[in-house]
């Protein structure tokens, strides 16, 4: 009896050393190797467009013609640049650093930042440009998500060298299964708009956080 007591205690004992290894993994390494992918976008998309502090005022365009311009894009390409400001504060939110999105919303591809919604609108376009990032591992980009007040901006720098402002609405919290969210017009708005979506609560999928925005009145795209 006191071989089969210890026998159990030796193995729960392992059991916990695997889960507490697991869990480095996925709280630690999972975000140095996100780290080291996001450096890898930054340059991937500087070397194509240019340093992202360098937006000079630039004409509006129309969106048939960024169309015309785009390349195609496979899973995992360089996207766009995405941050968070609140008027009137110059405190960063949300995260501390712009964020380089990539094209899709896979499990692999999300190890390397937050993804676009590849069936949804592309920033400045008619329609909801819709964003999902992790918020607990691989680098846990929208960890903060839930910071973000009625108000407070989201700036992106898409692959047509322009810069589109959005201002946030609101946040709701959904089930999983609720995709009318990334619809194309999910709070009847008949405007431009932006969606990000993420886990919660923290460290749990039972539910999604959602940050519903509009695109700005008076923004006008302006080029890197």
């Amino acid at each position: 009896m006191t071989k089969v007591i210890r026998g159990v205690g030796w193995t729960l004992i392992a059991t916990g050393v695997v889960i507490i290894l697991y869990l480095v993994y996925l709280l630690f390494y999972t975000n140095v190797e996100t780290g080291q992918a996001q450096q890898q976008l930054l340059e991937e998309f500087e070397f194509e467009f240019g340093a992202i502090d360098e937006a000079l005022p630039g004409e509006t365009f129309e969106s048939d013609e960024a169309d015309a311009e785009a390349a195609p894009l496979d899973p995992g390409d360089a996207y766009a640049v995405i941050w968070f400001e609140r008027p009137g504060s110059n405190q960063p939110i949300v995260h501390d650093e712009p964020l380089f999105m990539v094209e899709g919303v896979s499990l692999d591809v999300l190890r390397r930042g937050p993804g676009h919604y590849p069936d949804t609108a592309d920033p400045g376009e008619d329609g909801n440009f819709s964003v999902s990032g992790h918020r607990t591992t691989y680098g846990a980009p929208f960890y903060n998500l839930d910071e973000l007040q009625p108000g407070d901006e989201i700036h992106v720098i898409d692959r047509n060298r322009r810069k589109w402002v959005y201002s946030v609405i609101e946040q709701r919290v959904v089930a999983p299964t609720a995709l009318w969210v990334v619809g194309p017009d999910p709070l009847g708005l008949n405007r431009p708009m932006i969606t990000l979506t993420t886990c919660h609560p923290r460290f749990s999928a039972s539910q999604r956080l959602i940050v519903f925005g509009e695109l700005v009145d008076d923004t006008v795209a302006e080029q890197i």
